[in-house]
């Protein structure tokens, strides 16, 4: 089975993460983008809904599995994994059409980062969090990030989320605007987030332009990435 898939639905691409938990490696990453290439340059798709094939993960983050290692041996591909993990990011923000989340199970630390990343987001309630554990890895959010996630949550919302690391439920994200609905199961998240996305219907072009202006702030931080100098066994998430 291919990490990422997609497909068509009338004017939506529907996209599949079937990576497990789907970690951040180098080889996911770039799988992702090259599914968000191919929507954008071999469809007329107007609007993108991201969902997972895990029954409880949505997205996970960082593979640490590997990453950690991959440190501690300096292996190059580590400097390369975080420029594409930052593409990432910044290939979701700025995606020019619609694209809303479904979040069928947890999204955490960089994923709950990604869910941050998309212009509307749809969560199950009878299971899954939203939570960012950096406070608790000793592993510091990086401006852009912090600039998602305030572009996702109401500045109250964002110091508890990041100086605690609660776990957000479906309910309490929906109570304070940063979820569109918190739907009964998985199945249901999906056929909401689909529905959403066909209705808005809007062209690629204005879009895409309007995200540029809307996000401006967040490019400048996308370009002018520094990586923190952490102590030794801490985690540099670029």
């Amino acid at each position: 089975m291919a990490l990422v898939e997609w497909s068509l639905d009338e004017n939506i691409a529907v996209l599949t993460m079937n990576s497990g938990e789907n970690r951040f490696n180098l080889n996911f990453c770039n799988e992702l983008l090259k599914a968000l290439d191919d929507i954008e340059t071999k469809t007329r798709a107007n609007a993108l809904v991201v969902k997972s094939a895990d029954e409880k993960i949505w997205c996970n983050g960082m593979d640490l599995d590997w990453l950690v290692p991959a440190i501690a041996r300096k292996d190059p591909d580590v400097e390369k994994f975080f420029d594409t993990q930052d593409r990432v990011y910044r290939r979701v923000t700025f995606y020019p059409m619609h694209t809303v989340a479904a979040l069928t199970g947890h999204a955490f630390a960089g994923g709950a980062i990604l869910a941050c990343s998309f212009d509307f987001l749809f969560m199950r309630a009878d299971r899954g969090f939203l939570c960012f554990p950096e406070v608790d890895l000793n592993i510091p959010f990086l401006p852009y990030m912090d600039a998602l996630i305030k572009r996702a949550m109401p500045r109250h919302k964002v110091i508890e989320a990041e100086l605690t690391g609660k776990r957000f439920t479906a309910a309490e994200l929906e109570k304070f605007n940063v979820i569109r609905k918190a739907c009964p199961s998985a199945e249901e998240t999906v056929k909401e987030a689909v529905a959403y996305a066909k209705s808005l219907n809007k062209g690629r072009g204005i879009v895409g332009e309007m995200k540029k202006v809307m996000n401006a702030d967040i490019a400048q931080f996308m370009d002018n990435i520094v990586r923190p100098n952490l102590e030794t066994g801490n985690v540099p998430i670029k």
